[in-house]
């Protein structure tokens, strides 16, 4: 070892058995079998996980140190990611009780706690490494997830190479869970991990929160900057357990996934991003853009089957108009005024919506898909109206929510019902728009409490009412404010920006475990649904946070 990473070695050895004697040693009790975990790798493949077990946990720390001395010789230098978990709360279940457990769950893939397949625990495996291997496994988002055999097979036989005979699961009778405290290092520290419950292993965060989040936004902009391809398509996504890309499209997705990063501008300008953006930008034109007799659409499907949907056409107004306030570049404000006209065809004069026509006939596919597009269609026209103030603009979202508040849209907690009120009232702040703002969250807010998944358009929703209340306070409306519950929604907003990092963002810590790191580092997920990563995904919580981070105070 040379000077410098005996020097670093040093103080890195020197912080772990600290943490090691005064948080672990404390926390279990002498005579208990004590169990370490050491996570280590790179972020071009998945990270290999070491453990080691005995009754002595001064043997334990010798076989650690040993084991740390030959990465090192081995790495010349600490692994760029390197995490220590250590067991606590070990509880012997029966193998059939645990499947049962699991197949049971109210969501998907959040069962969380590590497995050992004895009691010794020399076939354990923690928490992260169970979901990195699909062990625990669920092939659609809303049915149970089930223990993938043939995964935990091939799992077994991989990390432990040396089992001097095949482990037949199918013999398995009794299993023990347990939970873990671990920290992980970077930057020449060490970050305490959340213990149990759904942010397990996920870093503590101890600093000032909008420093965090600012944080969050600027690496998750450069993320989702690099999912954009030299034509401006995006990669759509991945389901990163075992590196997969998600081979489909949605013209929705990318529009909405360019106005959230044009969004991000809004916190630091970066030019890079403009240059890039403009060619996505042209991609969405040039491939999804269809002008008939001066109205335009947007298109989805394959060539033999192409459709246009309403939220298609709103969303590229979105990241137009987004486009143009952050530039002062007037360019596709023609093409916006063109897709207003496409919205205004696929209403009636009563403010109802088709959702879906066939292209190129303009015929109706769906009178009905989907409630969020009814929302989108209404903002992408107020949006519009904020740059060319054209007041039949106004008058149509006015009409259209006449409708929504006739048939109580606010039954749907929609964001883009949130997104659009908020606006609507800054140009008539009458008091039935405000009510209808106010019903569209007030009603949810328990389901928002305990809501276990992250659903990041829950911040969305909240930003923008938070937006509309605080200017209903402004205006001295006493009675509407006192029925906005403001203080609890703040609560809630303070609550959901932990939870969505907390259980969706690919720290390295969670990353590590992924077949390739490197690939969705600093992205968000869906843990749900195979931890999903899609560049929606990062739109909706881009969108949420900037949002906290310019409004909230």
């Amino acid at each position: 070892m040379n000077t410098v990473i005996d020097k670093d070695y040093l103080k890195f050895k020197t912080y772990l058995n600290d943490w090691i004697s005064e948080k672990y040693e404390q926390k279990n009790h002498k005579g208990k079998l004590v169990t370490v975990f050491c996570s280590y790798g790179d972020s071009h493949k998945r990270c290999q996980v070491w453990n080691t077990s005995d009754l002595d946990i001064h043997l334990v720390k010798k076989r650690l140190d040993n084991f740390l001395l030959k990465l090192i010789e081995n790495y010349r230098k600490l692994p760029e990611f390197i995490k220590f978990d250590f067991v606590y709360n070990i509880e012997q279940i029966q193998w059939a009780d645990l499947k049962e457990e699991i197949a049971h769950q109210k969501h998907n893939n959040h069962y969380r706690k590590g497995i050992s397949f004895d009691e010794r625990f020399s076939i354990c495996f923690l928490e992260q490494e169970i979901y990195a291997k699909a062990i625990i496994k669920g092939t659609v988002y809303n049915e149970p997830n089930f223990i993938d055999e043939k995964n935990l097979q091939d799992a077994i036989k991989s990390k432990y190479p040396k089992l001097d005979r095949k482990y037949d699961v199918c013999k398995i009778k009794k299993v023990y869970i347990f939970d873990t405290m671990g920290i992980f290092y970077e930057n020449g520290e060490f970050l305490d991990l959340i213990s149990t419950g759904c942010g397990n292993g996920v870093r503590h965060i101890k600093k000032d929160k909008k420093k965090v989040v600012k944080e969050l936004v600027l690496k998750n902009a450069e993320f989702l900057y690099q999912q954009i391809l030299s034509d401006g398509r995006f990669v759509y996504g991945y389901f990163p357990a075992y590196n997969r890309e998600i081979k489909s499209y949605n013209t929705v997705r990318h529009c909405t996934a360019l106005y959230a990063l044009l969004e991000t501008l809004e916190i630091e300008s970066n030019q890079k991003y403009l240059e890039k953006i403009k060619i996505s930008i042209d991609y969405a034109i040039k491939s999804f853009y269809k002008d008939v007799d001066g109205k335009a659409f947007m298109i989805d499907g394959d060539e033999l089957n192409q459709e246009i949907k309403l939220g298609s056409i709103a969303a590229a107004i979105f990241m137009l108009a987004k486009y143009q306030e952050i530039t002062g570049d007037k360019k596709y404000q023609q093409y916006s005024e063109k897709l207003a006209n496409g919205i205004l065809y696929m209403l009636n004069n009563k403010g109802e919506t088709v959702h879906v026509l066939n292209y190129p006939e303009l015929t109706v596919k769906e009178k009905f898909r989907i409630v969020y597009y009814d929302g989108e269609a209404a903002l992408g026209l107020l949006r519009l109206y904020a740059l060319n103030q054209d007041l039949k603009l106004l008058e149509t979202v006015k009409l259209m929510f006449k409708n929504f508040i006739e048939k109580q849209y606010d039954q749907y907690h929609d964001h883009w019902l949130s997104y659009c009120t908020n606006e609507l009232t800054i140009y008539c702040p009458e008091e039935q728009y405000f009510r209808f703002g106010l019903d569209n969250y007030l009603n949810h807010m328990e389901f928002i409490r305990n809501r276990k998944t992250a659903y990041a358009t829950l911040l969305e929703m909240m930003m923008a009412a938070y937006k509309m209340v605080t200017r209903i306070k402004q205006k001295d409306l006493i009675d509407l404010y006192k029925q906005s519950k403001f203080e609890e929604l703040k609560k809630l907003i303070e609550l959901r920006v932990d939870f969505q990092h907390e259980t969706g963002f690919f720290y390295p810590e969670i990353a590590m475990y992924m077949a390739n790191p490197k690939k969705i580092l600093n992205s968000f997920y869906v843990r749900h649904d195979r931890f999903r990563t899609r560049i929606d995904d990062q739109e909706h919580n881009l969108s949420g946070y900037v949002a906290y981070l310019n409004f909230y105070e």
